[in-house]
């Protein structure tokens, strides 16, 4: 249902990218009204990685073995109306944000889980209500290129 959300919202479609493969450390974050953590729990995040491959996409709780990655171009009013928030608010430049959709094969993910691409070293989980600001650590692991 967010996926045919995001089709009619007028944005851009395709499979899979890898400029987002690779080793990912939270460096901050900016919550939202419908953070589903707390402030102790979004903190103690900071410091830890998140992995993306096409073998693992691992993020704090959530480890999918078989993910799928569907990459979107969102124009600004579809991303406020997907994410409650402007682009601007993330530190976004004017126009359209690279978003990935995460999906698991094996094991349906409980909360949906966003890739923002930010610049090639620079990326946001989107998870729980949260947005992880994210460094890449390292490129993308050799299984995935």
């Amino acid at each position: 249902m967010v996926v045919a959300a995001l089709l009619m919202a007028g944005c851009s479609q395709k499979v899979s990218d890898e400029g987002f493969f690779g080793v990912w450390t939270v460096e901050g974050f900016t919550t939202t009204e419908d953070a589903a953590l707390t402030e102790e729990e979004t903190q103690a995040l900071v410091g830890r990685n998140g992995v993306y491959s096409k073998h693992i996409a691992h993020f704090e709780d959530i480890q999918c073995l078989k993910p799928g990655y569907v990459v979107h171009a969102l124009e600004p009013e579809a991303f406020v109306e997907h994410y409650g928030i402007t682009p601007q608010a993330l530190g976004f430049p004017e126009g359209e944000v690279t978003t990935v959709e995460i999906t698991c094969f094996d094991t349906p993910l409980e909360e949906p889980m966003s890739l923002l691409l930010k610049g090639e070293e620079t990326l946001i989980t989107a998870w729980n209500g949260v947005f992880f600001e994210a460094r890449r650590k390292t490129g993308a692991p050799l299984s995935a290129r």
